[in-house]
């Protein structure tokens, strides 16, 4: 990897970003043009991207090697749980209906939208493979584990009395349902273990397709950051100083300590790489829709998607260096 071509191809990805920044505040991409762009990339292109990755991966990818990424996939969440419970605890004691939220946007980064991107603008086209299955660890606890820390802070109705229902439309807290990892991003990684695994490859015209379609992921999923972005108030983020915790955990704190433990057991540096800089990526945008749904504090949310989508574009790059180094 040379530092240099890494740094330009990081630039290309935020040019896009404030491209989608510019066309948000212009109205050109309104929220339901997003939402549009926003499927586009999760239900069609991104599963592609997936599959592409397998065909254009030349590594031999095993069943073990396979197991074994997952199993530093969840080593990884432990890292960041271990880190973020105590110092959320610690420096938001005031904020005890936030802490399950602020946990959540410091362990769960946005792994798929911007994940894809960046990571394979770094690594390669056959880095997705692994980015593919650093997610689906990530939607098992997001959709479970995830949910339960946000909607910990619902407090309408939460104890209606005996016999008393709650109110027509009013949110009382959520969990975890099977149909969550009905989608087409988890079905097409489910998909890929056995293609790597047993080398089969597609017609020509089947991996042409594929890979051109799924070379619209990372212009559609910079420009609906960007968009997402533009819509966030500015006197949003002022009132929310839970979010400088959040942000040196998200972006400096965990993916460091992440580099320190893993490196001394994980001997791929393709792998290394990738665990990283995914632990690095900012917060998740569905912190945002998921405190819509389940009655978490989305001022916080959105405030915490939108600073740290922003400075990850300084620290992503420092912890690639760490890498080269």
């Amino acid at each position: 990897m040379d530092i240099q071509v890494i740094l330009n191809q990081m630039i290309v990805l935020f040019i896009l970003m404030a491209l989608g920044f510019i066309l948000g505040k212009a109205k050109v991409l309104t929220r339901d043009g997003n939402k549009m762009l926003s499927r586009l990339v999760l239900f069609v292109a991104l599963p592609c991207t997936v599959l592409s990755s397998v065909f254009k991966n030349e590594s031999d990818v095993t069943i073990g090697i396979t197991a074994g990424f997952l199993l530093y996939v969840l080593l990884a969440y432990v890292i960041a749980f271990a880190v973020s419970v105590p110092v959320i605890y610690f420096t938001c004691r005031k904020k005890k209906d936030d802490r399950g939220m602020l946990n959540f946007m410091s362990v769960f980064g946005n792994t798929g939208f911007m994940g894809f991107p960046v990571v394979t603008a770094i690594f390669g086209v056959a880095s997705a493979y692994y980015v593919g299955l650093f997610n689906i660890p990530f939607n098992l606890l997001v959709f479970s584990l995830g949910i339960f820390l946000i909607s910990r802070r619902s407090t309408k109705k939460e104890n209606p009395a005996e016999g008393e229902s709650a109110p027509e439309g009013e949110k009382t807290g959520g969990g975890f349902s099977p149909k969550f990892l009905l989608n087409p991003v988890l079905l097409a990684i489910f998909l890929t273990i056995p293609l790597a695994v047993t080398g089969a490859q597609p017609p020509a015209i089947i991996a042409d397709f594929l890979e051109i379609t799924g070379s619209l992921t990372t212009p559609g999923a910079m420009l609906v950051i960007g968009s997402t972005l533009a819509m966030v108030p500015l006197k949003t983020i002022s009132k929310e100083w839970q979010i400088i915790p959040v942000t040196l955990l998200k972006l400096i704190i965990i993916p460091l300590l992440t580099w320190l433990i893993l490196k001394q057991i994980v001997n791929d540096q393709l792998m290394l790489g990738v665990l990283v800089v995914l632990a690095g990526m900012p917060t998740a945008a569905m912190a945002s829709m998921l405190a819509i749904e389940y009655d978490g504090n989305e001022q916080i949310a959105s405030a915490g998607v939108f600073v740290t989508t922003l400075l990850c574009g300084v620290t992503v790059p420092l912890f690639v260096y760490l890498l080269l180094m």
